[in-house]
């Protein structure tokens, strides 16, 4: 009896250890496939990344939802858009709110601490924009100016090591920064240049953007940490994009000959390189 009682035991205890080693063998990459959706984190009022291109429709086109779209076809799932902000999108990764953060997250040091970071997915140069007639036309004349920025950007830590004077004042989103500079509460604003451009649209000759850069940034697309697998698949997608050309049909799409902006792509989908 007691060579019985000492079985069943045994056998409780291995099948509570078969189960807690499937439990530790689910990472996020299955969570995500069982769940059937890709949780990414973008922007709302953020053209040309994500935004709303017909007001009947109100379905949201751009960039990152295009490269969301790629990632989730090739874990298998359908894409789900998460809307975020700039101070959000690393707590709304680490909470489990998504499952991958773009919005033009920046690759820096300090938030690689905090979350994982794929190869990067863009780069551009930070400048600084301000009215065609504003008499600004260096960073010296910005000294004792209002700035605008974006509120958890990267911008709050460069602007002031670059820029002598000037007076940041953050706003929720780049389409917030802009209003603020279009009602003339501030003289100036600070953003990627790509961002910039977007916001200017086909107003060009109302705008100016600074020739010189506050920042050069290598954009990645942040992952929870610790999900090495979800990174491999991340970097899986961007590389199979960039190998069929598709990565260039993207940004041509958005940014380039294909988009009002003319933009040329300068970059391809790579890892990050220490500046």
């Amino acid at each position: 009896m007691k060579t019985m009682t000492h079985a069943i035991s045994m056998g409780a205890a291995a099948a509570l250890l078969a189960l807690a080693g499937g439990a530790a063998l689910a990472d996020q990459l299955d969570s995500i496939k069982a769940a059937g959706s890709l949780k990414c984190g973008v922007g709302s009022q953020y053209k040309p990344f994500s935004f709303v291109q017909d007001p009947k429709t109100r379905k949201f086109v751009g960039y990152d939802v295009d490269i969301c779209e790629a990632v989730a076809t090739k874990i298998g799932v359908k894409p789900e858009l998460v809307f975020i902000t700039g101070a959000t999108r690393v707590t709304d990764l680490q909470s489990g709110r998504t499952d991958i953060a773009l919005a033009n997250l920046t690759h820096t040091p300090e938030r690689a601490q905090l979350v994982d970071f794929s190869d990067n997915y863009f780069a551009s140069q930070v400048k600084v924009m301000v009215p065609a007639s504003s008499s600004i036309k260096s960073f010296a004349d910005l000294t004792g100016k209002r700035l605008a920025g974006i509120s958890g950007s990267n911008h709050e830590v460069k602007v002031p090591k670059v820029i002598t004077g000037a007076d940041l004042k953050v706003f929720p989103s780049p389409a917030n920064a802009y209003l603020a500079l279009e009602q003339g509460k501030v003289e100036s604003m600070v953003g990627d240049e790509t961002t910039l451009i977007g916001l200017i649209g086909g107003q060009q000759d109302k705008w100016r953007i600074l020739d010189q850069p506050v920042d050069t940034q290598q954009i990645g697309i942040g992952v929870r940490k610790g999900e090495a697998r979800m990174v491999a698949a991340v970097n899986d997608t961007l590389s199979d994009l960039e190998k069929s050309g598709k990565a260039t049909q993207i940004f041509d799409r958005w940014f380039g000959k294909d988009s009002e902006l003319k933009m040329k792509r300068s970059f391809s989908f790579a890892p990050y390189m220490q500046p």
